[in-house]
């Protein structure tokens, strides 16, 4: 008895791991079908080597994913899309994950050539957003091979996600959100990785100086800039940064979350700089 009892259970446990493969296998097959007519309908010409989709986790694996315009080249050597619950209906996402390993972009544009000496870059990615308890958040990463590293974070309140879905589904103006939302947090590192000095060689050539006279001008131009309580909580950051490029942190942490719309405002007009500082709490820090 024991043994028809294991038996059974055996075969439904066979039963549901083939069905499992199957629907995945079908999946794969109608979401390639569908992908594939979406990339055909691109201005650009677009391939790759590899999909799957993976049923268990909910995400699109492309292999070597490439996308080819008149002046620009992009491929993805790893381009995975985390994808929310509700992928299959035409609505805004409330999730959404998106990452790269192994990318290359190229483009044909004389000014970086000169700036950065090339072309070509190599780079990873990662960018993600949810929505959850009133609150938006998003965060990005790049980092581009020999040049540097950028980290966002950011966190919105009263941001809810119908309201960003009648946006994006034409039925309000991006108004709304801006009269709606709060930042309540920002945060961005810089990491150098030979931006910096790549930079200091183009200004110094262009300037027909040192790439040390450049850097001196801008500690001057920094230290006349900034003073007192501006100094101390962005400007002595930002020389320390100019004398010895690493990791520059830069916050937006204000005691009560700041309207958009109020944000908004400062950006068009000519605020006074240190009451803006102390009233969104913007400090610059060095970091690791």
């Amino acid at each position: 008895m024991k043994k028809k009892i294991l038996l059974a259970l055996l075969l439904f446990l066979a039963a549901l791991v083939s069905s499992y493969f199957a629907l995945e296998a079908y999946a794969n097959v109608k979401l390639k079908e569908k992908i594939d007519r979406r990339l055909s309908k691109l201005s650009y010409s677009s391939s790759y080597s590899r999909f799957h989709y993976n049923l268990a986790s909910n995400d699109l694996e492309f292999k070597d994913f490439t996308v080819k315009g008149n002046v620009f080249s992009l491929t993805m050597g790893d381009f995975v899309i985390d994808l929310p619950y509700n992928f299959r209906k035409k609505s805004f996402p409330p999730y959404l994950r998106i990452a790269v390993k192994g990318g290359v972009f190229s483009i044909e544009f004389p000014l970086l050539d000169e700036l950065l000496g090339e072309s070509l870059f190599k780079f990873d990615m990662e960018g993600w957003y949810r929505f959850g308890d009133n609150r938006f958040v998003y965060s990005f990463f790049l980092r581009l091979q020999n040049l540097g590293e950028v980290y966002l974070n950011a966190e919105i309140d009263n941001l809810d996600y119908p309201t960003v879905e009648r946006f994006f589904e034409g039925r309000t103006t991006v108004n709304a959100l801006i009269n709606r939302g709060k930042l309540s947090k920002f945060e961005m590192v810089l990491k150098d990785h030979g931006f910096y000095e790549r930079f200091l060689h183009y200004a110094a050539e262009q300037e027909g100086t040192t790439p040390d006279e450049i850097r001196n001008e801008l500690l001057t131009m920094v230290r006349q800039s900034f003073s007192g309580e501006l100094r101390r909580n962005i400007g002595k950051a930002i020389e320390e940064f100019i004398k010895n490029p690493s990791c520059l942190k830069i916050e937006v942490k204000p005691e009560q979350p700041v309207d958009l719309k109020k944000l908004k405002k400062m950006v068009f007009s000519r605020p006074d700089i240190e009451k803006t500082v102390k009233e969104l709490g913007i400090k610059f820090s060095l970091c690791d």
